[in-house]
């Protein structure tokens, strides 16, 4: 009895022994991530910059959607090769997607953004509302969010520019046939919960510019939103994706009111399955 306790403590140790150095490990192999993508984006953004020197604007942004399509295709391969990370991505419209369509997604990471671009078909090119803060500070994806077309906007006490911007974006998709795409809650969710969807910006880019909307819910990115939380978690949650279906363009703001509440109904009904399963 005595041998079956003592070899019990000795397993137990050893399993909290093993559980450790595997987590220091995942920590570490997070962090070179990190490293490496941000290195290889920091060399990008001096070719790129180098790029809208001398070559005509049409061409460089030509060259800007390549910069992008690779940064997404590099941060995927690394997650893949090192972490096993995939998208866990269910597809609940089955009709095909119009030519253009505004994309209406909950928000919780900055993870959101490369996946969004990550799911749409091969060939569009997203435009995002994001928060003027993202303008500096992350290579290549700041300088991308800056220069091709993409709306950043200052959240607090600056809303009549703020809608200003985002009309210009709305013309701008409209003209280049990118797909705009907004998180109407404004900011990130900390917890998974769905926040309040805000509709001045929503309304203003179908005023701009009337489209279908591509409704997207995600759940995952709250728990690795911060860069600590990103090398002590990433790879062991789950990141869900689902497309939940396309609502028609709205006419008129009463129309556009409508189906914002009804992106936000299916969105939160769709957060509720997918937090119940693993």
């Amino acid at each position: 009895m005595e041998g079956s306790v003592s070899y019990a403590i000795w397993i137990s140790f050893g399993m909290a022994d093993f559980h450790e150095k595997k987590g220091r490990a995942d920590r570490m192999i997070n962090f070179f991530i990190v490293v490496v993508i941000l290195l290889c984006f920091s060399f990008w953004e001096i070719e790129l910059l180098l790029a809208y020197l001398v070559l005509p604007r049409q061409r460089a942004m030509k060259l800007a959607n390549r910069f992008a399509a690779r940064a997404i295709h590099l941060i995927f391969s690394m997650f893949y090769a090192y972490r096993n990370f995939k998208i866990h991505l269910e597809k609940k419209n089955s009709a095909p997607l119009p030519e253009r369509f505004l994309v209406v997604a909950n928000h919780q990471s900055l993870l959101d953004i490369v996946v969004v671009m990550k799911i749409l078909p091969k060939g569009l090119n997203a435009r995002f509302v994001a928060k003027h803060e993202l303008a500096w500070g992350i290579p290549l994806i700041s300088l991308l969010l800056r220069t091709t077309g993409h709306c950043l906007v200052r959240r607090q006490h600056d809303a009549l520019n703020a809608m200003r911007a985002v009309a210009r974006m709305a013309k701008r998709s409209k003209r280049d046939g990118t797909i705009p795409v907004i998180f109407p809650e404004g900011t990130r969710s900390r917890t998974g919960e769905l926040g309040t969807f805000h509709s001045a910006g929503y309304r203003k880019l179908l005023e701009t510019d009337s489209l279908p909307i591509l409704v997207i819910a995600v759940d995952g990115g709250y728990k690795v939103a911060k860069l600590e939380d990103f090398i002590r978690d990433f790879g062991t949650l789950p990141y869900k994706v689902s497309i939940l279906g396309v609502l028609p363009a709205p006419a008129g703001k009463k129309e556009a009111l409508e189906s914002l509440e009804k992106a936000r109904s299916m969105i939160a009904d769709e957060l509720i399955e997918m937090q119940k399963s693993p």
